[in-house]
């Protein structure tokens, strides 16, 4: 018997290569531009980095300080980019302070320095004498007592000059205070724009003299060329390197001979989070050469704001060919490192990705850097300070002087924020502030690759298998426990110790499977199967249906799937008063007089009952097995079991003397259905947006007195065959963005001609509400009510209207209503 066991136990190597095969499957294979498994492990290596910093300090440099503009900033000057922002003159006043006082290593802003842009905008008005006269004489016949400004170029000629001058002014503070300054380095943040299509144009590259055409006088290739990184330092380009090609969005060309430009975009993970910043990037382009006449192609390769500051903060300047024999001071090779040799100090090599792309440490909140508020650099008078140095807080000093500053928006309400794995809502300028504290501390934790993540995992299968074979199934479980747990802490001391995210969901579902493999495998079987379909689905779904699963199992999955459906959510309205009425078997009897004939109209129609909840129904149609149409199927039923229950609630007040209403919600799209619960009971459902979607459709009724909301998935789908009205546009508990929801009213071509008229006068007052004409808006819901007196959702929103007109919403609404509970 035992060498029985033993041999049947020969089997187990084969079912654990066959998971291996599985789980690195999942790890390899991409879906789009991530593996299947790669958003969930992204999210547990964010969880990891966020406990290790909990436990206490983590390194972050003190050559680098944020001078914030901030909210006490917004406070004394105002919202950035109105007001005194747009003379440019707190950055002017600043400038000097920096010059002559704290003596910075760099100033490097986050900020775009440009001008202001309309269709009339016309940068040459300053140098318009006739303009700037008509300019003049308006605002003189003003201060005489005229009453307004007829002409509305003289108003954004106002603003044009106003831009202008401010920038003419903060150009002439650079130049005179930090641009020739050996003591601090000016950096101008810029962007790549991603939605131009427009390459460099020929005065761009070569200027705009014909007589002297050159790529060192440039309108704008120049100011990039002066920082670029050698291409003979750069090697290991992939061939299928992604050049940027198209225009980038540079501060205004006032600045340029001013300031070193570094760009500032910083691209998004495929969830939305900000994890890395492309470090180097590479540019290309075209331009016909003035003396052959040929096509010629540049290739060049620019530091990010985070690298450029840090180069400059170390003493080493980009943009250089002619070099003294030896390494250079800044050397790159793609899908390794960027290594820096700073003059006085050891190299520094960072590791980058074949994008050149650099895993950003999350070392701290934006408040663990050091930093000071934009204004209290400047809380004094200069020639105060400069007079009587002594007096200089030494902490505000230190801060500053020689340092690495960061001048970046951080006031609250502003736009310039991202999500990050520590913060969903930081100001960017920490991401920069991050990348260059890790370059600054050697501080670098990188994931592991695919490749070597699938090496991790076969090194676990090189563990388990002999254990499968030799170990009875106990002892087995207890050293694939024991391996488990050795893993995993090891996962988490490679997170602490800034070395390595290593893989943990692959290897969790690799050792899972693995257990529950060798432990289940006999429970496998073509009976089982048959045997577990008809037990879970007998009551579900209609014989035919059952047949027919039982017949094609492979036509669905229990373990779980992606498939379209629509899914189907009701509830009896005040059913917690109804069962506090009703005595126990009372209320049973109800229940089951009102379940019973819904749930044959799901299953007549091809439905599947997912679930009962007290008396609340969950069902889908397309599901478990695809179903064409689902979406009307759901629809029709879910009119036919109202028309039901209306026919069955005089009976139901009679017998049981409540009064029974049902609120219903359906949607559509793509949801996971499978098997859920736990091994030993479990039952089949869905799960997923859609899912909750349709949920919160259900109760939403109550906001319009309506019976069934459908989400505009389920509308787009059935509305060939059905009769609905645009309700409203929603943003439903737990989401932020906005989605258009409908009445279920009828099927198609069953309107009476009053249902008609009030679907038209609403949809009308729909649109002037959301067009804020609130007493238009008003009338036409009133005229839907003297048709339908007892119109619901037209009740609904004049109350709501009534709302706005007294308390308007915000300058960017856009008709949405947010409800606050599920």
């Amino acid at each position: 018997m035992a060498d029985s066991k033993f041999r049947t136990r020969l089997i187990y190597p084969l079912l654990l290569t066959v998971v291996l095969a599985v789980t690195l499957a999942l790890s390899l294979v991409n879906v789009g531009e991530t593996p299947i498994l790669g958003r969930s492990e992204a999210s547990i290596g964010d969880f990891l980095v966020r406990k290790r910093n909990d436990l206490g300090p983590q390194p972050i440099s003190n050559d680098i300080t944020l001078v914030g503009i901030d909210d006490k900033t917004t406070e004394q000057l105002g919202l950035f980019g109105k007001g005194i922002w747009v003379t440019r003159k707190p950055f002017m006043q600043q400038l000097p302070y920096f010059e002559k006082v704290y003596k910075p290593s760099v100033v490097a802003y986050d900020i775009m320095f440009k001008s202001v842009t309309h269709d009339q905008y016309d940068a040459t008005l300053i140098d318009d004498p006739k303009r700037l006269k008509l300019i003049s004489d308006q605002m003189l016949a003003l201060a005489a007592g005229a009453g307004e400004i007829a002409d509305d170029t003289i108003l954004s000629g106002i603003v044009d000059l106003s831009f202008r001058l401010g920038n003419i002014s903060l150009a002439n503070a650079m130049a005179a205070t930090l641009s020739d300054s050996e003591q601090t380095r000016l950096v101008l943040g810029y962007h790549f724009l991603s939605d131009r299509l427009d390459p460099w144009s020929e005065k761009a590259i070569l200027g705009d003299d014909p007589d002297d055409l050159d790529e060192d006088y440039g309108l704008l290739v120049p100011y990039l060329r002066d920082v670029r990184i050698p291409e003979k330092h750069v090697r290991n380009v992939p061939d299928d390197y992604n050049y940027y090609k198209y225009e980038t969005d540079l501060p205004d060309e006032l600045f340029l001979d001013y300031g070193a430009l570094a760009y500032i975009d910083v691209p998004r993970d495929d969830d939305g989070l900000i994890r890395r910043v492309q470090l180097i990037r590479g540019i290309e382009y075209h331009f016909t050469d003035p003396a052959s006449g040929e096509r010629v192609m540049r290739r060049i390769f620019l530091p990010s704001y985070a690298l450029l500051s840090c180069l400059y903060h170390l003493g080493i300047g980009p943009g250089a060919d002619d070099l003294p024999p030896g390494p250079p001071p800044i050397e790159v090779v793609f899908g390794e490192s960027i290594t820096l040799r700073p003059a006085e100090s050891d190299p520094i090599v960072v590791p980058i990705d074949e994008h050149g792309r650099f895993f950003l440490d999350f070392v701290g909140q934006i408040n663990d850097f050091n930093a000071i508020s934009f204004v209290d650099v400047l809380d004094k008078p200069l020639d105060e300070l400069v007079a009587e140095k002594g007096k200089i807080s030494k902490q505000r000093y230190e801060i500053l002087n020689n340092k690495l500053v960061m001048i970046g928006i951080t006031a609250t309400g502003t736009t310039d924020i991202g999500p990050c794995p520590i913060n969903s809502n930081t100001p960017f300028v920490h991401i920069h502030m991050t990348a260059a504290s890790n370059i600054l501390t050697q501080t670098f934790i990188r994931p592991l690759t695919p490749k070597q993540g699938a090496l991790a995992i076969i090194l676990l299968w090189v563990l388990l298998m002999p254990c499968s074979v030799f170990l009875r199934p106990v002892w087995f479980s207890i050293v694939a426990g024991i391996v488990a747990l050795g893993y995993f802490g090891t996962v988490y001391g490679m997170v602490h110790a800034h070395k390595f995210i290593m893989p943990v969901l692959p290897p969790a579902v690799f050792m899972l499977s693995s257990y529950f493999t060798v432990l289940l495998y006999n429970y496998l079987s073509e009976q089982r199967e048959k045997k577990k379909i008809r037990g879970m689905f007998s009551t579900m779904v209609s014989g035919d249906v059952l047949n027919y699963l039982e017949e094609n199992p492979e036509s669905f999955s229990l373990a779980g799937q992606k498939m379209e459906a629509t899914v189907f959510f009701s509830d009896i309205a005040g059913f917690t008063t109804i069962s506090e009425t009703l005595g126990a078997e009372k209320l049973v009897e109800l229940l089951n007089a009102y379940l019973s004939p819904m749930t044959d109209i799901i299953m007549d129609s091809g439905g599947y009952v997912d679930k009962y909840i007290g008396d609340a129904i969950m069902a889908e149609w397309g599901v478990p097995y695809a179903l064409p149409d689902h979406a009307t199927w759901a629809c029709h039923a879910a009119l036919d079991q109202q028309k039901l229950i209306a026919e069955l609630a005089p009976g139901f007040k009679k017998e049981f003397g409540v009064d029974v209403l049902a609120r219903m919600g359906l949607n559509s799209g793509m949801m996971s259905a499978g098997n859920m619960g736990a091994e030993t009971r479990f039952s089949y459902t869905v799960m997923g947006d859609t899912v909750n979607q349709a949920a919160r459709y259900e109760p939403a009724n109550k906001d319009y007195e309506t019976l069934i909301m459908i989400g505009e998935s389920t509308y787009d789908l059935a509305k060939d065959d059905i009769e609905a009205r645009l309700l409203d546009k929603i943003i439903v508990k737990g989401k932020t963005v906005p989605i258009q929801v409908y009445e279920l009213v009828a099927k198609k071509g069953e309107l009476t001609d009053d249902q008609q008229k009030v679907l038209d006068l609403y949809d009308d007052g729909m649109n002037l509400h959301w067009e804020r004409k609130w007493d238009e808006a008003i009338a036409r819901f009133n005229e839907a009510i003297a048709i339908i007196p007892d119109d619901g959702p037209s009740i609904a929103m004049i109350k709501r209207v009534e709302i706005y007109k007294a308390e308007p919403p915000p300058d960017n609404w856009q008709g949405e209503f947010v409800r606050k509970t599920k």
